[in-house]
C-alpha cells in the first residue's frame, strides 16, 4: 500500500489483484491469525451447510428448476409429504446457518477492512487490538447488512417474478437466457455496492442506507473496473461452489472415498481463501474508487480515527461533517 493517491487513481483490475496480493503477504502473520480464527470457521459453516441441505434436506431441496417453474404444484406437493417435525428442522438449521455466516462474515470483514486501513496510515496493528476493535463496528455493519440485505431479497423477489412470467409466456430457452443476462450484471453491481458499503461502514461516519449511496456515487467512473472485478471474484468462488457440488456432494465423476475427502479438503482452503481475497480487494478498490474522485485520504486524520476504536469510545464525528477516511473534508453526506 505504498502508492500514492495521484498513482491510487490509475490503477486497473491487475493493479489491485497485484496490491492486495502484496499487501497480504507482506502482513502475512495478522493475516494469518484473522484467516484461521474468523475466515476458516466460515468457510467451514458454508461447507457443513451445503453438506447438510444436499444430504439430509434433499427432498426439500431436490429441484430448485422445478420448485420455481412449477411453483404451486411443487409446494402443494411437498406439504403434503413433508412432517412438521422435518419442516421445523430444516427452518431452524436455515436460520442457524445464515445466523452463523452473518456473525463470521461481518467479524471477518471489520478485521481485514481495520487491518488494511492500519497498514496504510503506517500503523500498528496486532490481533490483539484487532479483536477490540472488531466488537465496536458490530453496530454499524449490522445495520447496513441488514439494508443490504432488504435490497436483495427485493431485487431477487421482482427478478423471480419477472423469470416466472417469462417461462410461462416464452417456452425457448434462448429468451430466457437473454432475460437472465441483465439480472446478472444487476446482481454483480448491488454486490460490489454491498462490498463498498460494508468498508464504508468501517471507515467512514456513514452505515446502512448512506453508506449505500456513498458506495453508488464512489463507483462514478469506476462502475466498469467495478464489475470486472466482481465478476472476476464471484466467478471464481462460483467455480470452487460447483467443483465440492459435482464432485463431492453429488459425485458425478464417480470417485473414490479418498479422493471425494482430498477434494473438499482443497475445496475448502480454496474458499479460505477466496473469502480473504474478496474481502481485501474490495477495500483496496475502496481506496481506488476514493483516489478517482480525489477524495483526500488523510493518513494523520485516519490513523486518529482509528485509534479511537481502541478506547473507550466510539470515533467522534461532528454533525454534517464527513470523514474522509479519517481526514475532515466539508462535504455534506448524500442525504437518503
Amino acid at each position: 500500500m505504498d502508492a500514492t493517491q495521484e498513482e491510487m487513481k490509475f490503477v486497473g483490475l491487475l493493479g489491485i489483484f497485484s496490491k492486495s496480493f502484496k499487501t497480504v503477504f507482506t502482513w502475512k502473520k495478522i493475516f494469518t491469525q484473522i484467516t484461521l480464527t474468523l475466515i476458516l470457521p466460515l468457510a467451514i459453516i458454508f461447507i457443513a451447510h451445503t453438506e447438510i441441505s444436499c444430504r439430509f434436506f434433499h427432498q426439500i431441496e431436490e429441484d430448485p428448476y422445478q420448485m420455481f417453474v412449477n411453483a404451486y404444484e411443487y409446494y402443494r406437493s411437498y406439504i403434503s409429504q413433508t412432517s412438521p417435525t422435518e419442516l421445523l428442522f430444516y427452518i431452524l438449521f436455515k436460520i442457524t446457518s445464515i445466523v452463523l455466516v452473518t456473525l463470521f462474515s461481518l467479524l471477518s470483514t471489520a478485521a481485514v477492512v481495520y487491518t488494511i486501513a492500519s497498514v496504510y496510515t503506517g500503523g500498528d496493528v496486532t490481533y490483539r487490538k484487532l479483536m477490540k476493535v472488531v466488537p465496536k463496528v458490530w453496530k454499524r455493519l449490522t445495520v447496513s447488512f441488514i439494508c443490504m440485505f432488504l435490497t436483495f431479497f427485493a431485487y431477487n423477489l421482482i427478478s423471480s417474478v419477472v423469470f416466472f412470467l417469462s417461462s410461462v409466456i416464452f417456452v425457448e430457452f434462448y429468451i430466457l437466457f437473454a432475460i437472465s443476462i441483465p439480472y446478472i450484471f444487476g446482481f454483480l453491481y448491488l454486490a460490489i455496492v454491498w462490498q463498498l458499503a460494508i468498508v464504508i461502514s468501517v471507515l467512514e461516519s456513514c452505515y446502512g442506507l448512506k453508506a449505500m449511496i456513498k458506495s453508488m456515487d464512489l463507483m462514478k467512473g469506476k462502475r466498469r473496473l467495478a464489475l470486472m472485478v466482481s465478476f472476476l471474484l464471484y466467478g471464481l468462488l462460483g467455480s470452487v461452489v460447483f467443483m465440492y457440488l459435482a464432485l463431492v456432494v453429488l459425485d458425478a465423476a464417480e470417485l473414490a472415498a479418498v479422493w471425494q475427502a482430498a477434494i473438499g479438503i482443497l475445496c475448502c482452503v480454496l474458499l479460505v481463501i477466496m473469502f480473504l481475497l474478496i474481502i481485501v480487494i474490495q477495500t483496496v478498490l475502496y481506496l481506488v474508487c476514493k483516489s478517482y474522485h480525489r477524495e483526500a485520504i488523510d493518513k494523520v486524520g485516519l490513523s486518529t480515527y482509528l485509534g479511537a476504536y481502541l478506547s473507550n469510545s466510539q470515533p467522534a464525528f461532528m454533525v454534517g461533517e464527513d470523514i474522509q477516511l479519517g481526514g475532515s473534508q466539508n462535504q455534506p453526506v448524500s442525504q437518503v
